[in-house]
């Protein structure tokens, strides 16, 4: 042995022999009231080592391990802020796991994953977690709440039967319930497999139930399955809180499961819905040559509550005079005048005392009980709202409609309505019993940048037009809060957007607004058009004069109009000028050209490859469409 060898050792054996010292010491001056709790600490601390050894080793078997697979993602994202281009590529992986669709054995195994872990994908491929390197590539990934697709096991010779599928939890799990985590995360290429308990259940930021775990989460866990001590999917690793030890969050199987038996349901909403509400899902059938949306989280159609925690707001909505303990105030509803066509039932209003839903009562902070078994553990009360189903069919609405972000066309859309529930309301003073059909939002701002969303556009004498939306403002990076933000929350009847000036693009055309950006566009030679298909058929079909002009307003200003003021003849002659500096390909996006301007496209236009030259270019498709 080498001394330097010998040295280390010695300096080993000195250490762990001072510790033991110390702890000696530290046992020797100790009360017996300590000791007996320190000895109390080790047991239950051997009986969790236990039971975690005990649950680790079913858990670590491979019938968990083996449905689990490693999804590696292509993804390009789109540009809101310069709608024409889309960003670079780059890739990414996450997780998924195989679920059986169905009660049938021949019914087709389906991957289950996280949104963000195949959002803008253009392609996925998911290796198979066993066996050789050999996985399933998918073209066209559909993003939802779940990305689902069929899969064959590679070995199997054409059978389903993969191995066993895995199942979901029917409940929710215990708090300091164990729990595993598998995934592929980053640090390495193999399966991993976390332990932990269940430390928190809440709800998040849009009152949707999610459990908190201290099992690690890190990037690639997204779209794992999370198993409880009897080998069920108790949830979805999702995300973790960063700059946070051990705080990771999961979608829980019963939202899934809701999610799961929409699809089975056929329920679809159509594409004015598909990136206006909370949260809409998207399947992909392989029956069917376009993806499916079905409806998202459903919600109570509010403004917000306030909790009655105050003795005197209590006595003045007379809640002390009929001895009623619980409750929150309803500070406003949803758009109670533009929303009447989709609505069915009862709805609340400004000034409600909610009570009740579905005969459970509602904290004066807001809160109810978990559930009948676990009164101990309360949750925010619009997790009963949230965790329900929309898409019972309902009837159609008479009205035309047209698309906002995708290339689909309809005359008229069914619409529809989820779960009834029922609402013990105190208005006015006088209780009342409401029911209320439950339906998904429809924001006038869209909400989410969806897998097939295509961010729409008009470029018009360097002036891009486009519909307001989050990404768009997200996109901005600006740490500022937004004059649009008072527009979030509003709903909408129909098929309106609103149109913002984005920005300008500096060219001799519109010398005096350069600079000129998030301006509200009002109207067009005095047409009001209410989205972007409106302006494109305003501009070439209905613009009169010599002049163009827009009269804009600031968000907060509606009284003050700005008006951009153009020459229609410079603007034509600078078009081809102003497209080309910027690498544009179109001057608007192809799905901001309603189908009846395209059928008269193409009925005056019989070439296949002139018509497609003339969407290019205002001046082109004017041309077009002034033929007899």
């Amino acid at each position: 042995m080498s001394d330097e060898e010998s040295s280390q050792g010695d300096d080993t054996g000195g250490m762990f022999t001072t510790d033991a010292i110390l702890n000696d010491e530290v046992e020797a001056t100790m009360s017996d009231a300590a000791n007996a709790a320190l000895l109390q600490a080790r047991k239950r601390a051997k009986l969790s080592s236990k039971r975690s050894t005990k649950s680790g080793r079913s858990s670590s078997s491979s019938s968990r391990t083996r449905p689990v697979v490693k999804l590696m993602v292509t993804s390009v994202s789109r540009s809101y802020s310069e709608p024409w281009r889309r960003k670079p590529q780059r890739e990414s992986s996450g997780t998924g796991f195989l679920i059986s669709w169905g009660e049938d054995t021949q019914q087709p195994i389906r991957i289950i994953t996280n949104a963000h872990v195949v959002r803008n994908a253009t392609t996925v491929r998911a290796r198979a977690s066993f066996g050789p390197h050999v996985g399933w590539s998918f073209d066209d990934a559909a993003a939802a709440a779940v990305m689902m697709k069929s899969v064959t096991d590679p070995a199997s010779n054409g059978n389903n039967n993969v191995t066993k599928m895995l199942t979901l939890s029917t409940g929710l799990p215990k708090l300091d319930e164990n729990v595993t985590c598998v995934g592929f995360p980053q640090g390495g290429t193999q399966i991993s497999v976390t332990r932990g308990v269940v430390s928190r259940i809440d709800v998040d930021s849009q009152y949707v139930l999610r459990i908190q775990i201290d099992a690690a989460i890190n990037p690639g866990n997204s779209g794992g399955p999370v198993f409880d001590e009897q080998g069920q999917v108790v949830g979805i690793a999702s995300s973790h809180l960063r700059g946070a030890g051990n705080i990771g969050y999961i979608i829980p199987s019963k939202i899934v499961s809701n999610f799961l038996q929409m699809c089975k349901d056929n329920n679809e909403v159509k594409v004015e819905d598909r990136f206006s509400g909370l949260g809409a899902l998207v399947v992909q059938e392989e029956s069917i040559e376009d993806s499916k949306h079905v409806p998202g989280i459903p919600n109570l159609a509010i403004l917000g509550s306030q909790t009655l925690e105050s003795k005197a707001l209590r006595h003045n909505l007379g809640l002390d005079e009929l001895d009623i303990l619980g409750g929150v105030r309803i500070v406003g509803s949803l758009n109670n005048n533009n929303n009447d066509s989709f609505h069915t039932g009862d709805r609340l209003d400004g000034d409600d005392v909610l009570l009740s839903i579905n005969g459970i009562p509602i904290g004066m902070d807001g809160t109810i009980q978990l559930s009948e078994t676990r009164p101990d553990e309360r949750i925010n009360f619009r997790s009963l709202v949230t965790c329900q189903r929309v898409g019972e069919f309902y009837g159609y609405a008479t009205f035309p409609l047209r698309p906002i972000f995708t290339y689909s066309y309809i005359a008229c859309i069914p619409f529809t309505t989820g779960s009834k529930v029922t609402l013990d309301v105190l208005r006015k003073k006088e209780r009342k019993e409401l029911s209320v059909s439950l339906n998904m939002s429809r924001f006038l701002v869209p909400q989410y940048d969806d897998f097939d969303a295509i961010p729409l556009y008009v470029v018009v004498g360097g002036c891009v037009f486009t519909p307001l939306s989050l990404p768009l403002v997200s996109e901005k990076k600006s740490n500022k809060s937004t004059s649009f933000s008072r527009y979030y929350r509003d709903q909408r009847s129909g098929n309106e957007q609103m149109i913002v000036l984005s920005k300008v693009l500096n060219d001799e055309v519109n010398v005096g607004y350069h600079g000129w950006k998030n301006l509200v566009l009002k109207s067009v030679n005095g047409f009001e058009p209410k989205n972007i298909q409106e302006l494109v058929d305003v501009i070439v079909r209905k613009m009169e004069g010599e002049m163009m002009n827009f009269r804009c307003t600031v968000v907060g200003e509606q009284d003050a109009d700005y008006v951009i003021c153009m020459s229609e003849q410079e603007v034509i002659h600078s078009e081809n000028r102003v497209l080309q500096r910027h690498m544009i390909a179109s001057w608007c996006s192809m799905e901001a050209i309603s189908k009846e301007l395209r059928d008269e496209v193409e009925k005056n236009e019989p070439s296949e490859t002139k018509r497609r030259n003339a969407y290019h270019t205002m001046k082109d498709m004017r041309h077009v469409l002034e033929r007899v």
